[in-house]
């Protein structure tokens, strides 16, 4: 049981997440007591309101895990940025200045969140700019996301052209309501999330705790699913690797598997 955990909002000062060093530390400490070993420290970032540039955020991971290493907690960050997608998300991508964003650095994957409310009729262009660029987008919680729930087929569309899912542990555990709870275990259900994570923003409601998560998991997908969801498939991000289709056993590099499975399901 060690979790890898590709959301959160743990640094202190950057957004809505932390708000002070010992908030971080009682965050860390309960993330470890929930499984979780590896957090990627993934501040919210709009490239059309900047409110910190991205290099201040990966010094910041830097000096926090020397800290976490002082004090002996055992959870190592790794650095990422929720990136909102918009024609500024567009324009960085266009001009390939998107590694510094990626989760672990490594250029490979990017994770994206919607605006609250809608979707941009663009999205999908957005998502392919990245793609040309080499990365892959990861969609942030959209089961939370109101039109998205309203309109499954764009999720779907999503999926299809190559984008991945990720959904909130708060989600599965009914944080959010029977709405999110149902769609995140749709997808789940359906290949069509691949990533759990606890998009953690305190101590509570939104927090660190995994635990909950890997036992939802298991409930409704077996007990090999805690494993797929929030060790293998989120350390295969981290590595710039394919993602395996989890919740059937399928092998690495079964995306068009898991293309029919959406077509059968819908």
């Amino acid at each position: 049981m060690t979790w890898t955990d590709l959301h959160s909002h743990i640094l202190p000062g950057f957004d809505d997440g932390a708000s002070s060093d010992e908030e971080f530390l009682e965050m860390a400490r309960i993330a470890v007591e929930g499984g979780t070993s590896i957090m990627a420290a993934t501040p919210h970032y709009d490239h059309e309101s900047p409110a910190f540039k991205p290099r201040k955020a990966v010094t910041a991971v830097k000096e926090y895990n020397d800290l976490l290493k002082q004090l002996g907690v055992p959870l190592v960050l790794v650095p990422g940025m929720e990136v909102r997608v918009n024609a500024g998300l567009f324009d960085l991508a266009k001009a390939g200045s998107l590694e510094e964003l990626s989760l672990g650095g490594n250029g490979k994957y990017l994770l994206v969140e919607l605006p609250l409310l809608d979707m941009p009729l663009a999205t999908p262009d957005i998502m392919f700019q990245i793609q040309l660029c080499g990365m892959t987008p990861i969609l942030a919680h959209p089961e939370r996301h109101r039109h998205l729930v309203k309109n499954p087929s764009a999720i779907k569309s999503l999926v299809e052209r190559g984008v991945e899912i990720q959904v909130n542990a708060g989600s599965l555990q009914g944080v959010f309501g029977e709405s999110a709870r149902s769609t995140a275990r749709r997808l789940l259900k359906e290949d069509a999330a691949r990533l759990v994570a606890s998009d953690a923003h305190g101590l509570s409601g939104r927090s660190p705790d995994l635990a909950g998560a890997a036992r939802a998991l298991e409930k409704l997908l077996g007990e090999a699913a805690p494993c797929a969801f929030l060790e293998i498939n989120p350390g295969l991000v981290l590595e710039g690797r394919e993602l395996t289709c989890a919740t059937r056993g399928f092998a690495p590099g079964s995306g068009s598997r898991r293309k029919r499975a959406w077509r059968r399901s819908r």
